[in-house]
């Protein structure tokens, strides 16, 4: 089991990335506007995660859970985990000492899905305005695509960086057959949008059926540290 929650912990950590501030008011902009923006922020945001190394504290539970929403079993790894942008140099295991001593380094992975904001099989609407946020819309056009999602996205209004992600995959990628996830997002100083915290849920099959798991996932991160 414990394997498992290190290897969805891995799988969490390739979550989407965010962006930089600009903190220039805006009037009223249409829905294509504001999706036009973010995605220039989050192109920004990437060159600039890519020359970043950095510390964080990891805290991840995972739980195993039955048809009636009964944990079955569960997990929590806590880490100190060092990356240069999306690359993890070093996992310090701090919780449980028993099973893992030392640096054990993890490669990323992905989620079972892919998002774009500027991804044209996508419909985006803006459905609210309050003072800090846009809160936009976004399901597949047509039959859902393999790895599209659907749901809501808050940016937020003077900084176009993401602040959370709340989505539905109809149909995952790779062993996942059910998957949804709420992705939080905060700035630090600096420019950085971070990652803060990830819910997910999920149903996987594997192994021509033989492997099967229903599965809820928490991550925090804190902690963070800028490195030179």
């Amino acid at each position: 089991m414990m394997t498992k929650c290190i290897a969805l912990t891995a799988l969490l950590c390739a979550a989407l990335s965010n962006n930089a501030y600009s903190q220039t008011p805006t009037p009223e902009l249409s829905v294509q506007e504001i999706m036009a923006r973010a995605d220039s922020v989050a192109h920004y945001q990437d060159s600039l995660l890519a020359k970043t190394k950095y510390k964080l504290r990891e805290e991840f539970v995972f739980n195993e859970i039955t048809g009636k929403d009964e944990i079955k079993n569960s997990d929590t790894v806590i880490a100190i985990v060092t990356r240069q942008g999306k690359e993890e140099i070093s996992r310090e295991v701090i919780y449980p000492k028993k099973k893992f001593e030392g640096d054990k380094k993890e490669k990323s992975q992905e989620l079972g899905f892919k998002f774009s904001y500027s991804d044209t099989t996508y419909n985006f609407s803006l459905t609210e305005i309050s003072d800090s946020s846009y809160i936009i819309a976004v399901s597949p056009r047509g039959t859902p695509r393999e790895g599209a999602a659907r749901g809501t996205i808050v940016i937020d209004r003077q900084a176009f960086f993401t602040k959370r992600f709340d989505l539905e995959v109809p149909r995952p990628e790779g062993a996942l057959k059910e998957f949804s996830t709420e992705i939080g997002f905060e700035p630090l100083e600096g420019g950085l949008v971070v990652l803060k915290e990830m819910k997910m849920r999920g149903f996987a099959k594997a192994f021509l059926g033989i492997f099967k798991i229903r599965f809820t996932g928490h991550m925090r991160c804190s902690d963070y540290e800028i490195l030179k």
